[in-house]
């Protein structure tokens, strides 16, 4: 028997560095290509147009199982739409990721000219003709399908997957919180999180953060003296961990912030430490559902006492929160994550 021959389109490029989106996707593609024969096709808008229409008349189409799109948070193309109908056309499921809606959220995108209206007016539309071009249409939560209006009763959920648990021990000084991603807008809680360990700092809590971030999306200056921020990745984060005592999302409650999956919280259980995190629904549940840390409102008292309870915790108690968030890295693998795609797209058309 064959091994089944799948078409991951990215709408991202996977040569420009490791973020969000592109974590995801490479994890996946790694994944993917561990269970089927793979095709891979990247790129910006321009670079893909290219190699969809050469991928078309080389005749690759034939015999193909099955195609994944990672679409990205910009509208797709014209190619991608004809490219995707054709395929339908001729039998082969399409699976398609949609990953964010931000465009409908003014916390993250301010439709303040004409074009970013007319992206804003064009948003769901696209997505709507995305899932006519697609068998099937995944979502991180279904708060998410819900804001772009998909019409089934249980939408299919894809949300993002953990790596493999990181086993690093824990120093006994560690005071460290860590916090990974980008701090560019009000609603990801920088002030909450400043705020918060002034107050537990003042109070004879010896705590800091380090904040790792991509060029441009640190937080700004001025910052505290105990704020450190860094550029680097998995490696660079694994050198840091022994000195970590836990990872912090602090974003504000917010209507996008409710239905977003952060790929961030799903890597902090990997990391094998008690994570402190704000109410916002989704992420919340993913650390309740755990029992992985702490789960605070979006104010600072409410946070500085989280930090309170982490620096006062017992030995004991903060293994047992390090232990339940490698669990639940392992339960939510980035492998099982591709084999619920490959069984799914395997499902037919």
């Amino acid at each position: 028997m064959s091994r089944t021959r799948l078409l991951l389109v990215s709408m991202y490029p996977l040569d420009a560095g490791a973020w969000g989106p592109t974590t995801r996707i490479t994890h996946l593609r790694d994944e993917l290509a561990r269970l089927v024969d793979l095709d891979v096709i990247d790129g910006d808008r321009a670079r893909r147009r290219g190699r969809l229409w050469r991928y078309a008349l080389s005749g690759r189409l034939r015999g193909l199982d099955g195609i994944y799109v990672e679409n990205s948070s910009t509208l797709p193309s014209e190619s991608d739409l004809l490219f995707l109908a054709l395929a339908r056309l001729l039998g082969i499921p399409v699976l398609t990721y949609v990953r964010d809606a931000q465009y409908l959220f003014g916390e993250y995108y301010v439709a303040s000219g004409l074009k970013r209206r007319l992206a804003r007016g064009l948003f769901l539309p696209a997505v709507r003709l995305l899932r006519a071009v697609s068998s099937r249409t995944g979502y991180p939560s279904v708060g998410l399908a819900r804001a772009v209006r998909d019409p089934s009763a249980e939408p299919l959920l894809l949300p993002p997957g953990s790596p493999a648990p990181v086993d690093v021990a824990r120093r006994s000084d560690a005071h460290t919180l860590l916090f990974v991603g980008g701090m560019q807008y009000p609603v990801h809680g920088l002030d909450l999180l400043v705020g918060a360990v002034e107050r537990v700092r003042a109070e004879g809590h010896d705590l800091d953060v380090v904040c790792v971030s991509r060029p441009g999306e640190e937080p700004p200056e001025p910052r505290p003296a105990w704020l450190r921020v860094m550029h680097g990745e998995s490696e660079e984060i694994r050198e840091l961990l022994s000195g970590v005592l836990a990872t912090v999302q602090p974003r504000r409650r917010s209507p996008y912030n409710d239905i977003a999956v952060p790929i961030k919280v799903m890597e902090y259980l990997a990391y094998g430490r008690p994570l402190l995190v704000t109410n916002c629904l989704e992420q919340a549940a993913i650390v309740r559902n755990a029992d992985a840390g702490i789960v605070v409102s979006d104010e600072v008292e409410a946070m500085a006492d989280g930090l309170r309870r982490l620096a006062t915790a017992a030995p004991e108690q903060l293994d047992r929160w390090s232990a339940n968030a490698r669990a639940a890295a392992r339960a939510a693998s980035w492998e099982d994550r591709a084999r619920h795609i490959v069984d799914v797209i395997r499902g037919g058309t």
